[in-house]
C-alpha cells in the first residue's frame, strides 16, 4: 500500500510542477500544444487534451520525449521535474 501512495504522490507532484511551469511562462494549454507542434521529434508533440490530463494527474506515464519537449518549452532542465524539492529550491549558477 505504501508503494501506491508514494507513486500517487509523485504523479501529483509532477502534475503540479508542470502546471506551475506553464503558468510561470504565461502560456495556455493550447499555446503549449501549438509550440510543441514544431518539436524536432514527432513523439514529442503534445495535444491540449494530453496537457490537461498531465496537469490533472490523470495521465501517469508521459514519454521521455514529451517531457523533454515540455522542458524545452518551459526552459528548464528535466531533472527539475523529478527533484525532491521540485521548483522550490532551484540553484542559480
Amino acid at each position: 500500500m505504501l508503494i501506491k501512495i508514494v507513486y500517487k504522490d509523485h504523479i501529483m507532484k509532477l502534475a503540479e510542477i508542470l502546471k506551475k511551469l506553464r503558468i510561470k511562462n504565461k502560456l495556455s494549454m493550447s499555446q503549449v500544444a501549438r509550440i510543441s507542434e514544431v518539436a524536432p521529434d514527432a513523439r514529442g508533440r503534445i495535444t491540449q487534451g494530453y496537457i490537461s490530463r498531465l496537469e490533472s494527474g490523470k495521465e501517469t506515464n508521459p514519454s521521455l520525449m514529451k517531457l523533454i519537449t515540455l522542458c524545452s518549452i518551459y526552459k528548464v532542465q528535466p531533472n527539475i521535474l523529478f527533484s525532491k524539492n521540485g521548483l522550490k529550491k532551484q540553484k542559480k549558477k
